[in-house]
């Protein structure tokens, strides 16, 4: 049996929390931003999803450019391989087993790659409506119309993901440790899972 290392440098812990913490934030604010552009719930969803944009785009950087466990070489949910480790992954679930895999591969690349799409669209959408939007002037209806595109999409993402976490928790391999934990017992846990 493989031994997947499931450790991330602290870089990937802050962009995660990031896109989680403004992700979560700015969707369940979403119908603040009703009331249109002079509203303060609209300011607050806003500035929700303007910072969700931007650690998106850091996070978009840095698979394009970084190193190690963010980097996108390698990990493309469009490839032959993926999809097929993909359904391997589905049909040991129905089975009732864990599938053993790295980081970004089978159905946990998949529904990674897809969250980070939902999100990027939700960004750039929302960063869109807002610099075309202000007192007075309405926005392009297109544009509203495919952010809320999005906008349903975000609670099928974090079903899977979070679903995804917790049979793992019940399955005996709290992998979400690693990515929540900070600090010296973070890096002695790292440490010892390397060795």
């Amino acid at each position: 049996m493989i031994k997947y290392d499931y450790t991330y440098p602290t870089y990937a812990k802050i962009l995660h929390l990031g896109m989680a913490g403004f992700g979560i934030t700015a969707f369940l604010t979403g119908e603040f931003a009703e009331d249109g552009a002079n509203s303060l719930g609209y300011l607050l969803h806003a500035y929700l999803g303007l910072s969700l944009a931007t650690f998106i785009l850091l996070r978009g950087l840095r698979g394009l450019a970084g190193s190690g466990p963010l980097r996108f070489t390698g990990w493309s949910p469009f490839s032959r391989q993926q999809w097929t480790t993909a359904r391997q992954d589905i049909v040991l679930l129905l089975r009732r087993k864990l599938p053993e895999r790295g980081m970004h591969e089978g159905l946990a690349g998949i529904t990674q790659a897809f969250g980070l799409a939902v999100f990027a669209w939700m960004g750039a959408t929302g960063t869109g409506l807002f610099l075309l939007a202000g007192p007075g002037i309405e926005p392009p209806e297109f544009l509203e119309a495919i952010h809320e595109v999005g906008e349903a999409l975000i609670p099928l993402y974090l079903m899977l993901h979070v679903g995804s976490v917790v049979i793992h928790s019940l399955a005996g391999n709290s992998i979400w440790e690693r990515m929540w934990k900070f600090g010296r017992s973070s890096r002695l846990q790292q440490a010892d899972h390397l060795t």
